[in-house]
């Protein structure tokens, strides 16, 4: 299986009306700390997936195939993007059915940005994951701005908050591809 196959399946504001899937990996964090991007260099894809300097671009759920009813979904951003509460609460609301509603297998990554390390949203978002038993990692992008040592301390300090062992954090760079060949591997590995 490989990624660079990825196409859009499509976007929904309602989740309700999506197929029924085997599997699905979900990118969850907050508004513009580089989902997109990171779906981006996953696949091999420049304009896979859109992405903005501008928080809160994705507004939608957003599927690509990545097999026959095995996908990659790409989850609106929680945090500061500066929308109405009505659609800050269809955000949730969407991200709430993706994630506990539908019957696939799951797996749901939260990225983070590695410069501002984890939120208090991320922290909220893996709780909230723990209480409905789903699996998570956390993946800290934005890695090719800090030098290796830092690094290793950034994954280290990382999984000590979260509460994970240091296997489950991913130090990537979407700008760069780095650490991407290793994520890349754990995400063909969930979807055979």
């Amino acid at each position: 299986m490989v990624l660079e196959k990825t196409e859009f399946f499509r976007a929904v504001t309602d989740v309700k009306t999506l197929p029924q899937s085997v599997a699905e990996v979900i990118f969850s964090g907050r508004s513009n700390v580089g989902k997109s991007s990171v779906i981006n260099a996953l696949c091999g894809r420049k304009n896979l997936a859109r992405t903005s300097k501008t928080p809160g671009r994705t507004r939608s759920v957003n599927v690509y195939s990545v097999v026959m009813r095995k996908w990659i979904i790409d989850l609106p951003g929680y945090g500061f993007a500066r929308v109405s509460p009505a659609e800050k609460e269809l955000w949730k609301q969407m991200i709430e059915e993706c994630i506990i509603e539908r019957e696939s297998k799951k797996t749901v990554y939260i990225i983070i940005d590695a410069l501002v390390g984890p939120t208090e949203l991320d922290l909220n978002m893996a709780d909230w994951l723990k209480d409905y038993n789903v699996d998570y990692k956390i993946v800290a992008n934005k890695c090719d701005k800090i030098s290796q040592p830092d690094l290793n301390e950034i994954i280290k300090k990382t999984a000590e908050i979260f509460e994970v062992g240091q296997n489950f954090v991913f130090a990537v760079s979407a700008k760069k591809n780095t650490g991407i060949d290793k994520f890349r591997a754990d995400i063909v590995k969930f979807l055979k």
